[in-house]
C-alpha cells in the first residue's frame, strides 16, 4: 500500500454501488475512514422506460456526492448481455466457444478459467456514467463469485444462482473453478437504449467471472478498450456471464417474458392450483416461469453439451437478492431433483464491500 493510500484512508472515502433496473435504480453509499466504515446510506430513484441517458435526478445527486466527499468510487452494476466466461484460458478456448475474442476484453481468473464483456458494453456503461464517471464495472458474476467464496466451498460441482430483479445468473463452480456459465435477462431490455451499432451477442455461448491479467484480485477487472478515450474512468470491470449455444435460446431471449406468458402457461405450471393472491403476484409468477425455463435449459446445455464435462448435479444455492416464491423452489426440488438452499443477500451492500477491497488492497 502507497504513501497516498496511506493517507487517504485518513479521510472520509466515499464508495457508491448504482444498480439499475427497468423501473428504479438503487444507489447504496458505505463512508470508510481509518479502515471502518462510518456510515451507510441508500436512495431509490424511479425510472420510466425507455431512456437513452442517466436519469436527471440521479445524476445531480451522485454530482452532489462528489462535491461533498474528497474521494469518491462508483461502481456500476452491468446487467446486459454481452458479457460472459468460460472454463479455459486462450485463443484456442474462446475459438472453441465460438466467441471472437478481437470484440471482447478478456481476463483470466486463477489461470483456470476466462470470463470477458463486449466492448460495447463497457463503452455504453461509460457512456452513461459520461457527466459523472465511473471507477468501476462489476459484472454479476464478480459478485456470486464473492458470495461462493465466502460460503463453505463445495469439492463436488455444484449449481449456484444469483438471483436480481432484471436478470439472474447462473454458474457451475467445484470449489473456486468454474465450469460452466450463463446469463438471463427476465425482463425487456428498454430502461436504457444501446446504439444500433451491435454486434449480435446471441450467439455467443457461456460466459462468467473476471480479473486483471497483471493480478489483480477475482472481483474486477482493468477495462482496456480499443479506443484510448474509453480507458479513462474505468478502471475495473468484473466477471459476467451468459450463455449463447443453448438450444431454443435464441427464440427464449426474444420472445419471451414474463409478461408474453399467457393463461395456458400458467396453467401447466405446477403448483398453479390453489395459489393465493397473499402468497404470490402474477408478475412473481411469469417471471418465476421464465427462471425454471432458462434453468431447465442451461442445465441440459451442460449435460450434453460436449464442450463440458459434466456430472450430475443434486444441489442448487440460489443467493437471492429478489424475490423467489416458494412454487419455483418446490418445482426444482421436484421435478429437477435438487436440493435447494437460499441465502437472502444484498447485491449493492456487497458491491461497496468489493470497490473498498479493490481500492485498498
Amino acid at each position: 500500500m502507497g504513501i497516498r493510500t496511506v493517507l487517504q484512508k485518513k479521510f472520509p472515502n466515499l464508495f457508491v454501488a448504482v444498480v439499475l433496473s427497468e423501473t428504479e435504480c438503487e444507489v447504496r453509499c458505505k463512508v470508510l475512514k481509518d479502515g471502518a466504515i462510518v456510515k451507510t446510506f441508500s436512495k431509490a430513484f424511479a425510472l420510466t422506460p425507455p431512456m437513452d441517458a442517466l436519469d436527471k435526478n440521479l445524476e445531480n445527486y451522485l454530482m452532489n456526492l462528489q462535491d461533498e466527499y474528497q474521494f469518491v468510487y462508483i461502481a456500476f452494476l452491468l446487467g446486459t448481455l454481452g458479457q460472459g466466461a468460460i472454463s479455459g484460458i486462450g485463443n484456442t478456448t474462446f475459438s472453441k466457444h465460438s466467441v471472437d475474442i478481437k470484440n471482447v476484453h478478456n481476463v483470466t481468473l486463477l489461470n483456470q478459467w476466462s470470463a470477458y464483456a463486449s466492448y460495447i458494453e463497457i463503452k455504453w456503461a461509460k457512456n452513461l456514467f459520461s457527466e459523472v464517471g465511473l471507477d468501476f464495472i462489476y459484472s454479476p458474476f464478480i459478485l456470486l463469485n464473492d458470495f461462493v467464496v465466502s460460503q463453505k466451498l463445495k469439492n463436488k460441482p455444484t449449481c449456484y444462482l444469483l438471483n436480481c430483479q432484471d436478470f439472474f445468473i447462473l454458474a457451475i463452480f467445484e470449489e473456486k473453478q468454474l465450469h460452466f456459465g450463463a446469463f438471463f435477462k427476465t425482463q425487456t431490455d428498454t430502461t436504457f437504449s444501446h446504439s444500433d451499432d451491435v454486434d449480435d451477442w446471441e450467439n455467443e455461448q457461456e460466459e462468467e467471472g473476471i480479473i486483471d491479467s497483471e493480478g489483480m484480485p477475482e472481483t474486477a477487472v482493468q477495462e482496456e478498450d480499443d479506443d484510448e478515450d474509453d480507458r479513462e474512468g474505468i478502471e475495473e470491470l468484473s466477471e459476467l456471464g451468459e450463455l449463447s449455444e443453448l438450444d431454443d435460446m435464441n427464440d427464449l431471449r426474444s420472445t419471451d417474458s414474463f409478461s408474453d406468458i399467457g393463461d395456458k402457461a400458467l396453467g401447466a405450471y405446477k403448483g398453479m392450483e390453489g395459489l393465493k393472491d397473499e402468497d404470490i403476484s402474477l408478475e412473481l409468477y411469469g417471471r418465476d416461469l421464465l427462471v425454471y425455463k432458462y434453468l431447465k435449459t442451461a442445465l441440459e446445455e451442460y449435460y450434453h453439451n460436449p464442450l463440458y464435462t459434466s456430472e450430475f448435479l443434486d444441489e442448487i444455492i440460489i443467493f437471492d437478492s429478489y424475490e423467489i416464491s416458494s412454487d419455483l423452489i418446490h418445482q426444482i426440488e421436484d421435478e429437477l431433483l435438487m436440493d435447494v438452499e437460499i441465502h437472502k443477500v444484498d447485491v449493492s451492500d456487497r458491491m461497496c464491500d468489493i470497490a473498498i477491497k479493490e481500492v485498498f488492497k
